[in-house]
């Protein structure tokens, strides 16, 4: 009889990338971030895949403000970020991967206002919450800049799930109460393809192994006394 054991290899598809893009363009959509003395600015992203898609970004312990860097695209000045980084302030921002998808970079344009946070710290989490894993701490430049991560890993589902999801969280720390002004995300991903392998590992059929007497003559399935109960002969003796 054969177990069969399937293997699943993944491997990218060239030529085939798949972005999410925040870019909080003052534009009319269905989830939208304003302030008194600030903009309007859309907070959904642009998708260029349905199989692989970004949510509205979070906002978390924080206020923010849209204000333009060109017309028609705003920028998030966010205020109220701590001396040291907490999980009760910080921006959330999660994706969803119907097929497996890597996630080749994430690309931030940002900067550090005046008395704003001089360093973020970047966490990534595949299928989990709020992750603790930090990727990097990062100095947020005084003027406007961008921070490339690569290599994030590979966003599938586990065999209990519909799809996989990732999140990304960014927390901006050690200021002294200016902002942290944010103006663009992209989140950069590739699918991969699947092949499934099967082995088949060969299990021997169960069988009852001939018994020996102590003079080495077969004597059938009888348990006697002195007799062996395995094909080796090794010899029971009571």
């Amino acid at each position: 009889m054969k177990n069969a054991l399937l293997f699943v290899l993944l491997w990218p598809i060239t030529g085939n990338a798949q972005t999410i893009t925040y870019d909080w363009l003052n534009a009319a959509c269905a989830s939208l971030i304003s302030c008194d003395s600030g903009c309007t600015a859309c907070n959904m992203p642009v998708n260029s895949n349905t199989q692989f898609f970004g949510n509205n970004v979070g906002f978390l312990g924080v206020d923010i403000c849209p204000h333009p860097v060109v017309v028609g695209d705003n920028a998030l000045l966010t205020y109220g970020w701590p001396v040291i980084a907490d999980t009760t302030h910080i921006v959330i921002i999660t994706g969803i991967a119907f097929t497996p998808t890597r996630i080749d970079s994430v690309v931030i344009r940002h900067r550090g206002g005046i008395d704003g946070p001089q360093r973020m710290l970047v966490k990534f989490g595949v299928n989990v919450s709020l992750p603790s894993i930090v990727i990097a701490d990062l100095f947020t430049p005084t003027n406007w800049g961008t921070s490339t991560l690569t290599d994030l890993g590979v966003v599938q589902a586990t065999e209990q799930m519909v799809y996989g999801f990732f999140e990304l969280t960014l927390q901006p720390y050690q200021g002294n109460g200016g902002s942290w002004d944010l103006d663009e995300l992209r989140i950069v991903g590739t699918p991969m393809g699947t092949n499934g392998i099967t082995e088949y590992q060969q299990r021997l059929a169960d069988t009852k192994a001939p018994r020996f007497d102590l003079l080495g003559r077969a004597t059938g399935n009888s348990a006697n006394n002195g007799v062996s109960i395995d094909r080796d002969r090794r010899v029971y003796v009571h």
